[in-house]
């Protein structure tokens, strides 16, 4: 009879349970999967070939309902069976390769590692075929990040376009998502130095002009209601272009597309949306950013990375944000937030900390880069032949390459490509096979 629940993993530890030691097996049990993620959280009836070995879990396969049969069919292996369906292989003791989806945005794109949610869904595979994450997750949360209802921390990366404006994010800030930046790439053509920016807090000068900060916010968000009404003006007059050729007012669209729209403009209200802009960002702070400098975000502190400037990001998996400006039309709302942000925003300016480094052994250190209240990231450097092993104790880990070669239990982990350890996984060693020294990224939660 086929095994069709609710909680697959309350099936697997019975059997798990009642199997003998050392003995290898593998079963196929049916299940409804609510996708909360999704509008009005349809359900839909997934299959899972689930193989257990000396009472534990060791590899699953997940997809759409292919059978009916809650074991092996036609005798066929566990591998057969799963490239019969086109379902990944994973081994739920050893790192699970994360594959990123692209997500476009009027500022470039983002990569989502780890992301679950109606815009999009990140996978997992095995270098041959591929499943959605929140499936695999569904099948034993508990083993996979010992939560019954699994919300893993969101890793991405945030590739904006290396042109000025059109590569610039929201100037946003938030007042329950945590988030810390590593800066990966620093595009030469945009910033020649390589140095880039991030326009984060209020610049201080301007507010001790502007005493006292009651003066000051006020100032400011004058500044942003001028600027609203000429790019509110403009945007209109681009989605009458979008209208003629066919565009979604919410679709993001290339510089290059936006660029030839704007000919359809006056001058004159281009040079005052440039002028009015330059009067709203002068009360704005800016930080310089370079290859591996790392900023954390606190909530209530707007910011806005800069055009050309990469970064890997880790942040609390909440969909929540105050927009208080922006130069170009936003996509995913039709007002922006400046008059309830500016009630509880910071007016600190900001600066980069510094970390300290400790000593794993030979050739491995580890610098504490956040330790928020919900999660903390460490950046790991291993010198040529050197190893360090990773615990992921009872909660999951997210590891993401920076820098260099490093092979985690054999399997190699080059730059930007990321994992996700399991919390029942056996023990992880990251070493360092290449020539020269590696970075990557380990995320914990608390």
């Amino acid at each position: 009879l086929p095994v069709c629940m609710l909680d697959p993993e309350a099936e697997i530890n019975k059997r798990i349970e009642a199997s003998a030691e050392m003995l290898s097996q593998y079963f196929s049990i049916q299940f409804e999967f609510e996708q909360c993620y999704l509008d009005g959280k349809p359900n839909i009836t997934l299959q899972a070939l689930v193989e257990i070995a000396d009472k534990k879990l060791k590899r699953v396969a997940v997809g759409i309902a292919q059978n009916d049969s809650s074991e092996p069919v036609d005798g066929a292996s566990f591998e057969a069976l799963a490239s019969k369906f086109e379902w990944p292989i994973i081994d739920c003791n050893q790192p699970v390769a994360l594959e990123p989806i692209a997500i476009a945005k009027p500022w470039g794109q983002e990569l989502w590692y780890t992301g679950i949610e109606k815009r999009g869904q990140s996978f997992v595979g095995d270098g041959v075929y591929s499943t959605p994450l929140p499936w695999l997750l569904a099948i034993a949360p508990l083993a996979f990040t010992s939560q019954k209802h699994p919300k893993l921390n969101l890793l991405k990366i945030l590739d904006p376009l290396p042109e000025p404006v059109f590569g610039d994010l929201y100037f946003e800030l938030h007042a329950e998502k945590q988030e810390v930046y590593v800066v990966t790439h620093v595009d030469e053509s945009a910033w020649p130095s390589g140095a880039g920016k991030i326009k984060i807090g209020f610049d201080q000068a301007e507010r001790d002009k502007l005493q006292p900060d009651e003066k000051f916010v006020e100032a400011f968000n004058d500044a942003v209601k001028n600027y609203e009404l000429v790019r509110r003006t403009i945007d209109a007059k681009l989605d009458e272009c979008r209208q003629k050729e066919g565009v979604a007012l919410d679709e993001p669209v290339s510089a290059g597309r936006t660029k030839s729209w704007l000919q359809t403009v006056e001058p004159e209200l281009i040079d005052r949306e440039l002028h009015l802009r330059e009067q709203m960002d002068r009360f704005k702070g800016e930080v310089s950013l370079k290859v591996g400098d790392v900023l954390k975000v606190p909530c209530f502190t707007p910011h806005s990375l800069m055009h050309g400037v990469r970064t890997i990001e880790f942040q609390t998996p909440v969909y929540e944000r105050q927009i208080l400006s922006f130069a170009q039309k936003v996509l995913t709302q039709d007002h922006w937030d400046t008059e309830s942000a500016s009630q509880n925003m910071s007016l600190e300016g900001f600066s980069l900390e510094e970390f300290l480094s400790i000593d794993l052994g030979v050739g491995a250190t580890k610098e504490t880069v956040v330790n928020f209240s919900d999660f903390q990231v460490e950046r790991v450097t291993l010198q040529p032949g050197s190893e360090v092993q990773l615990h992921s104790g009872d909660q999951y880990a997210l590891v993401i390459g920076v820098k260099g070669g490093v092979e985690l239990n054999g399997k190699a982990l080059g730059a930007e490509k990321a994992v996700l350890i399991p919390a029942i996984s056996d023990a992880i060693i990251a070493r360092n096979t290449s020539s020269t020294a590696s970075v990557f990224l380990l995320s914990k939660p608390h």
